[in-house]
């Protein structure tokens, strides 16, 4: 529908898995977020697979781009989100209750003409996401024809009262891309041929939930990066001994049924990413492992933690059930596509994969206790991959979070690092998960790149300082690494980090981001936002109170929020969480 120029459409939870889709590139090529340093540390991974991100953005519409050279500059610009105007409104600009999508999408087009958008702007409802405080945060995405704009999107804000109380966005104006309508099959026609397709594998009267079908990003199936659109059907569960809600299928634009997955629920983040975690906790014996392991400093201590069992055989592998965390080996994954669990030998686990594994899950229930389910809050596996190599086996001496592949959230560890002894540095890269899905997706570049690596190292800290003050050097991070820190949030200039923006270590914005240029000083300038954390301590703010702070900013940010929108927002979300002492 209209309304005051601004078109909406609402398709359920379609557009965050493919927001997320559409940065990481499908199963291939994640983009790498990281704990480097310096200019020679930020892995070359991390910029080959953001290459290949874009390669993979390109090739998902590539079939839809015809026309003249202008259209095609039309859809690269959406691609690649150049031009996003960055606005924030605080206050109750608008005088209606917002109690649901629809109200919320009224106020947004009240105002819209503010933001920067125009006759040719498309916000599509995305999800709604509701506090304990009773503030609710409305996500839209913009889309241009059948594209999403990258890092484009709305967030409307509203209070326990159902009163707006504010507006953050980044809107990308005068898009001209006229809508995609090329498909051989409509919706109707997609689920007649899962209808048939279930039929002719001998099973009648499975029944098509209705209303559910949607169309979605899903990789290609060669191996590449590549993804395609296809409509996504949901059918009830009709597999034998297999414990899920319903069954995903996938037909291509062209009729053609590809293949289904069991699900939980249509619309989930396994459905519409067209991928599932190939692995069964469920099929082997829970167990738990305990013993001494040692540290990298050749002390000792005593952990106990989740295994499975293999009934047959009594081998153990470094799995838990509950949490659905599996470690596995790093090459055999990233280089074979092959599942490769950590076992045990007859000298027990690995020391160090053992103190990585009980490091994430003390951060993964930490997480838990607050109200957030797994890295990505939908609860998906994690996959911890041990002993990151390059392709010719060489050390890639870095902790990363990985992006979504195959069904799991990745993280990746080294064989030299003692990154398992850093309570910070775990939290860090469970938490890039956490703010990827709060800002719907991460441009991981310049600015907004920095602020998301400082909220990655506040959490982090703050996570470090709540649970582990007595191993932990405060305002540091990787204290406990080895040889050094990494950064010092207290006194940036220690690392070579800017106190303030174009201080005499100020990493300028970049047109292309490169290792060279840290993609635009994403590891150098978030100590302005580090800062920031330090100065609240200073002033006599709990970390808890931080904590719950800056899960609030997180909620509130959008994929290229810069340091200019951000000194405006911090002050409004100081003053809506409570903490109207803090706010100088």
């Amino acid at each position: 529908m209209v309304k005051n120029g601004v078109r909406t459409r609402t398709t359920g939870f379609m557009a965050l898995l493919v927001a997320l889709l559409l940065v990481l590139a499908g199963c291939g090529a994640p983009q790498e977020q990281t704990d480097a340093t310096t200019d020679d540390e930020v892995t070359e991974a991390s910029a080959d697979e953001t290459t290949d991100a874009d390669d993979a953005e390109t090739a998902a519409v590539s079939g839809d781009v015809g026309g003249t050279a202008e259209e095609a500059a039309e859809y690269d610009r959406a691609l690649s989100g150049q031009g996003l105007v960055n606005t924030f409104l605080a206050g109750q600009f608008y005088d209606q209750a917002v109690e649901d999508e629809d109200d919320a999408d009224a106020a947004v087009a009240s105002v819209i003409d503010r933001l920067g958008a125009d006759e040719t702007t498309i916000l599509q409802a995305l999800e709604v996401r509701p506090t304990e405080t009773g503030t609710t945060y409305y996500t839209f995405r913009q889309w241009a024809g059948d594209v999403m704009v990258h890092g484009a999107s709305v967030k409307l804000v509203v209070d326990k009262d159902h009163k707006v109380c504010g507006l953050v966005s980044s809107i990308l104006p005068d898009v001209q891309i006229e809508d995609v309508d090329d498909w051989d099959i409509t919706a109707e026609q997609a689920e007649q041929v899962v209808s048939e397709k279930v039929a002719s594998d001998g099973y009648d009267g499975v029944r098509v939930v209705s209303g559910a079908t949607e169309q979605t990003l899903i990789a290609l199936g060669d191996g590449s990066a590549y993804q395609r659109y296809a409509w996504v059907v949901y059918t009830d569960n009709y597999l034998e001994d297999v414990d899920a809600g319903c069954v995903a299928h996938y037909v291509n634009a062209g009729g053609e049924y590809l293949y289904g997955i069991p699900v939980s629920e249509p619309g989930n983040a396994d459905a519409l990413a067209g991928d599932e975690a190939n692995f069964d906790f469920g099929a082997m014996d829970e167990g738990t492992w305990s013993g001494t392991v040692e540290k990298a400093d050749g002390s000792t201590m005593d952990i106990e933690v989740p295994v499975l069992i293999d009934p047959d055989t009594g081998d153990a592998i470094l799995a838990d059930a509950k949490r659905k965390i599996l470690c596995v080996d790093y090459a055999k994954f990233k280089y074979d596509d092959k599942i490769v669990p950590r076992m045990g030998s007859d000298e027990g686990f690995d020391s160090l994969e053992l103190i990585i594994y009980d490091t994430f899950i003390k951060v993964w229930d930490f997480y838990d206790g607050i109200g957030w389910t797994g890295p990505d809050d939908e609860g998906t596996p994690s996959l911890l991959m041990m002993d990151s190599v390059t392709p010719d086996g060489e050390v890639v001496q870095n902790a990363s979070y990985n992006g979504r592949q195959y069904g799991f959230q990745t993280f990746a560890f080294n064989r030299l690092d003692s990154d398992g002894e850093c309570y910070d540095i775990m939290a860090h890269e469970f938490t890039h998960c956490v703010t990827s899905t709060t800002m719907t997706t991460n441009l991981y570049i310049n600015d907004c790149g920095a602020i998301n690596e400082g909220m990655s190292d506040i959490l982090g800290n703050l996570f470090e300082m709540m649970v582990a003050y007595e191993e932990d050097g405060a305002w540091v991070i990787g204290e406990n690494e080895g040889e050094h820190p990494i950064r010092s949030m207290s006194d940036p200039h220690a690392y070579g980090q800017p106190e303030f923006a174009w201080d005499a270590y100020y990493g300028p914005e970049v047109s292309e981001g490169t290792v060279a240029n840290d993609l635009g000083g994403v590891h150098i300038n978030s100590s302005l936002l580090n800062r920031v954390s330090y100065q609240l301590g200073q002033a006599g703010m709990s970390d808890e109170d931080q904590f719950y702070f800056w899960m609030n900013v997180a909620l509130a940010l959008t994929p290229s929020t810069d340091y200019p929108q951000i000194a405006e927002l911090l002050p409004w979300c100081m003053e809506q969480s409570g903490y109207e002492q803090y706010v100088d």
